[in-house]
């Protein structure tokens, strides 16, 4: 980010790489989240930093992604793989759109996927009780 960012954005900046980085999850949600070009998205996730100015809606914006991921990771257990099907399975919630299609949205579409995410399926675990 550039020098006259705040600090605020800058760690929002970072925490978005640092998650897409973990998971492996394309440049290209970042790109339509934030309008940025595909070699700043690549350079957010791998130094944490953007090259241009983000404005008061896109940190907004990357709030809501971020939140989104969290809830992702919660649900499906920090499960890579599943995070990344489940960026671009449709949703019931969302009429058939998949979360990946609302990030180039509007902000009331961040907040609509924000909402509906918790819809998505978690594996279910099996449990066995040993006898004694």
């Amino acid at each position: 980010m550039t020098g006259d960012q705040d600090e605020a954005g800058a760690a929002l900046v970072d925490l978005a790489g640092r998650i897409m980085l973990t998971h492996g999850i394309d440049p290209d949600h970042a790109v339509r989240l934030l309008d940025i070009d595909r070699t700043e998205a690549e350079d957010m996730i791998q130094l944490g930093r953007l090259w241009s100015p983000l404005d008061t809606a896109s940190v907004e914006r990357l709030r809501l992604f971020i939140n989104v991921l969290m809830r992702l990771e919660w649900r499906l257990n920090h499960d890579s793989r599943a995070i990344r099907h489940a960026l671009d399975l449709p949703l019931d919630a969302l009429g058939g759109a998949s979360p990946a299609d609302r990030f180039g949205g509007s902000l009331e579409d961040l907040r609509e996927l924000r909402g509906a995410i918790d819809s998505v399926a978690a594996p279910t675990i099996k449990w066995w009780r040993v006898g004694h």
